[in-house]
């Protein structure tokens, strides 16, 4: 290998950490906390809990309407501004907040949170890790998405404690300057459009090539898949759509775990309060096997795999009853299920469709994500409200990943036959 393409190699681990940059820092040092001001900014203005957190709609439906527009420009044009741009739009106007008064205003933040996540929420981190990885794609994917809960878990107390300590204002100028100054900048620093541009091979090239294909794994060139209206035509992607909207109706269970263990008696707030950390930790290292598997036995085997112990995890927690034990078992199998969402989706697409218009090939599915993510909030209220109990949430989830499994299986050979050649 000579010296060009050995340091194009490794400027692919450069990338990976733009990657975190963009997505794992926004996520994890920001956006993922916005239930923390929740409270605090409803108490100072008087607002009710819809007028509050109205935004929290509104952001992923402006990011779903958006999606289509970002896969294409990260496409035609340099990602390396263009995320650049999308960190520092989400960085100011969540800075911004700190001086709002008015619901309207935090809906109009809504609207700027929705279009720069449309950028960096599903899209570009698979986009760009399968343009420089030509091998460990899944991995890599994991390791940076697992970030995001590492991140999260991190920041959640110290958030807190800055809320408490200075008030939520300060707090969220903090947030919002280190995803400005870390997220912005590396991103800025770091980013580049291709290994093709650099004039070098992406890394784990040479040792793709002269591998044997085992396992069921797919090795695709950079240039190798079908064209969007390739993709468009097979019934493969809508299927990957509705696979990616139930792991991320199912995904969104997390957020009501705390509640429903305040909802049962024998559980309680404190119970659930620390069954959300279990879920956030087998989520991290769900997010590495997962990638893993991908990696060395396919994107099915993955999908297979996330399917079960979703299922699992929301069965044992409703056949556990009032069983702390049980239902932070249950917690777990859920945390591994649920960290699918931003590994099995992308990888599967790259396996069904492979590279050559993966960007805006994946904008469908990520589409569909936020449409879906959209009406994840308003079906577990219904379901709470119509029972008064999340009995039937547990059914949901246990239907939602058999279909999974089923989905997994057949996703990839389908969508294969709409550009592969024997």
């Amino acid at each position: 290998m000579d010296t060009g393409t050995q340091k194009g190699s490794n400027y692919a681990w450069a990338i990976a950490v733009a990657c975190v940059a963009f997505y794992a820092v926004p996520l994890g040092f920001a956006a993922n906390h916005a239930g923390l001001f929740t409270t605090p900014v409803m108490n100072e203005f008087g607002w009710s809990q819809t007028d509050t957190t109205l935004y929290m709609s509104i952001q992923p439906w402006v990011a779903a309407l958006c999606t289509p527009l970002a896969g294409k420009l990260i496409t035609k044009y340099n990602p390396r501004w263009i995320m650049t741009a999308a960190v520092v739009v989400f960085a100011l106007a969540n800075l911004a907040c700190a001086w709002f008064t008015a619901p309207w205003q935090w809906d109009i933040y809504g609207v700027l949170y929705g279009a720069s996540a449309a950028f960096w929420m599903y899209i570009a981190t698979p986009t760009m890790v399968n343009r420089w990885f030509a091998k460990s794609n899944g991995t890599v994917i994991g390791v940076i998405t697992a970030l995001v809960s590492v991140f999260g878990a991190i920041m959640s107390p110290i958030v807190q404690s800055w809320i408490t300590a200075y008030g939520w204002q300060t707090a969220r100028i903090i947030c919002s300057l280190i995803v400005l100054i870390v997220g912005g900048g590396l991103t800025a620093i770091l980013l580049r459009d291709s290994p093709e541009k650099m004039g070098v091979k992406p890394w784990g090239y040479g040792e793709v090539q002269n591998e044997e294909k085992k396992n069921n794994v797919i090795d695709i060139a950079a240039d190798e898949g079908a064209t969007r209206s390739q993709a468009m035509k097979s019934p493969a992607l809508w299927l990957l759509v509705i696979m990616a909207g139930l792991f991320v109706i199912s995904a969104s269970f997390v957020q009501q775990i705390a509640r429903y263990a305040s909802t049962n008696p024998a559980l309680g707030a404190a119970v659930g309060a620390l069954a959300v950390s279990v879920a956030m930790v087998a989520s991290v290292i769900g997010k590495l096997v997962l990638g893993w598997l991908c990696d060395h036995f396919g994107a099915k085997s993955a999908g297979i795999v996330a399917g079960i112990c979703g299922a699992i995890g929301p069965a044992v927690m409703l056949m556990g009853g009032g069983s702390v034990t049980m239902f932070y078992v249950g917690v777990a199998f859920f945390g591994v299920g649920y960290s699918a969402l931003t590994v099995v989706p992308p990888m599967t697409c790259r396996q069904a469709f492979g590279n050559k218009d993966y960007s805006d090939i994946y904008s469908v599915v990520a589409t569909g994500l936020n449409v879906f993510s959209g009406f994840s909030a308003l079906i577990y209220a219904q379901i709470f409200d119509i029972s008064g109990s999340y009995n039937g949430a547990f059914y949901m989830m246990i239907a939602f990943y058999i279909i999974i499994i089923v989905l997994s299986i057949i996703i990839v050979p389908m969508g294969r036959k709409s550009w592969a050649r024997k």
